[in-house]
């Protein structure tokens, strides 16, 4: 992908703001999803390959070693006493990152019991493939009680250019979400965090995600904690 050049203007705005977020010491952990059945199917079937077909694999849920691997991460912040260090929890609204997150974090309601959880819109990943379109609200509170999901539309995910007149029988057409959008929703959640008086979050996202705004490509399930000005200057894949 080609680099658009940041403009000398918006370098100086960058820069004052990185500046602040170091005198802050602000630091993010991210964590991303475990392995689900789309990543599975994706590994024999590549993305845009010769006669690839999605398989149709809506809200893609965590496969058994998805579930095993955040479990170990589980072990892992516990080692590690991570509950000392994490005060807030943000999660992108897909079901694989709410199981993860619940797996991770809340499962056994032990350490991390008592840390505030945030589900966030603008982390969902960029929607490519089914797997990529979220489920209702009122779906995801019965499966995920312990979330809250109020403040989320019925169909919060990208649905296309004319995605406010799309009809809701239309909800499963997967319309391939545009690069500047999903970027700048990014930018959006950079300010959502950035305004956070908490000085270490742990987000719960996705490959594209965490890529677009780190340039680190994390595995399933990987865990690492960055300092928030860190992050890409300019979001980008």
């Amino acid at each position: 992908a080609s680099i658009t050049p940041t403009p000398q203007s918006m370098r100086g705005e960058y820069t004052k703001r990185n500046s602040l977020l170091r005198k802050e010491n602000k630091f993010v952990t991210f964590i991303r999803h475990g392995q689900t059945e789309m990543n599975e199917f994706l590994t024999n079937n590549p993305y845009r390959s010769s006669g690839f077909k999605d398989p149709g694999y809506y809200d893609t849920m965590l496969t058994p070693e998805g579930i095993a691997q955040a479990k170990r991460l589980n072990s892992e912040f516990k080692r590690t006493n991570m509950k000392d260090q994490i005060e807030l929890i943000m999660v992108s609204p897909l079901t694989r990152t709410l199981q993860t997150a619940h797996h991770v974090f809340f499962e056994d309601g032990g350490d991390f019991e008592q840390i505030p959880k945030l589900v966030i819109p603008q982390l969902r990943e960029k929607l490519w493939l089914s797997s990529d379109v979220g489920s209702n609200p009122s779906r995801l509170a019965k499966t995920f009680p312990g979330f809250n999901f109020d403040h989320l539309s019925d169909f919060w995910w990208y649905q296309g250019p004319n995605q406010h007149k799309i009809p809701p029988e239309s909800w499963q057409i997967v319309h391939e979400e545009p690069d500047h959008e999903f970027m700048e929703r990014l930018e959006k959640f950079r300010e959502i965090i950035s305004s956070r008086p908490e000085k270490h979050i742990a987000v719960v996202a996705h490959w594209g995600v965490i890529y677009a705004m780190t340039g680190i490509d994390f595995r399933n399930c990987e865990a690492r904690t960055l300092e928030l000005s860190e992050l890409r200057e300019k979001f980008r894949f």
